[in-house]
């Protein structure tokens, strides 16, 4: 890809962040990565990231993607584990878009329907630099937000820097909290035992 493109500083950014670029077309880059979040409860997450150069984003634009692209994120990227034993899916959409509608806006900052092991999380930069993205963390899934927004924000508004991705503080607090309970536990089954 030539530096000209018109999301050449997203796909450096992928560079910067670890992905390995799968495709390149015009108007769209596809990337995954692979990452063991010992601070999430041990789990692996299979990223797959869209970043997706539109016109005019719509709700009727991001109903069709989220279908195309959930089904094309799990042939791009499939993990040697099953999905829910100890890994997930993150489907990331970065939309740089010349204008942002209000529905399409609200569909960026809510939460996105619940599934086992999956996560589908769209965000937006418009052409007067605004970002719209995941406001309140959910329940479900909630140690891997962290992780979910500043990849995004990275994308939609590239550094070009490598910086350290944070950690989950909730996530590391619930894997001290299991590994504790392990301890206990094995403690615990050793002197039944004994």
């Amino acid at each position: 890809m030539t530096a000209d493109h018109p999301l050449s500083a997203q796909q450096q950014e992928l560079s910067c962040l670890g992905f390995r670029v799968l495709e390149v077309m015009p108007d769209t880059i596809i990337a995954a990565r692979r990452t063991f979040n010992w601070e999430c409860l041990l789990t692996w997450v299979n990223y797959t990231v869209f970043v997706r150069r539109v016109p005019l984003l719509n709700a009727q634009v991001m109903a069709t993607d989220q279908l195309t692209l959930m089904q094309q994120a799990q042939k791009a990227n499939q993990s040697p584990l099953p999905r829910g034993f100890q890994s997930g899916n993150a489907v990331l959409v970065a939309y740089i878009a010349d204008q942002v509608d209000l529905e399409a806006r609200q569909l960026c900052q809510r939460k996105t329907k619940i599934r086992f092991a999956q996560f589908y999380v769209p965000a937006a930069l418009d052409q007067d630099r605004q970002i719209y993205l995941i406001q309140k963390t959910p329940l479900w899934g909630f140690i891997y937000y962290v992780k979910f927004r500043y990849i995004l924000n990275r994308l939609l508004k590239p550094e070009g820097t490598p910086n350290q991705e944070p950690r989950s503080t909730a996530g590391m607090i619930l894997t001290g909290v299991f590994g504790v309970y392990m301890v206990f536990l094995v403690l615990f089954l050793v002197s039944i035992l004994s």
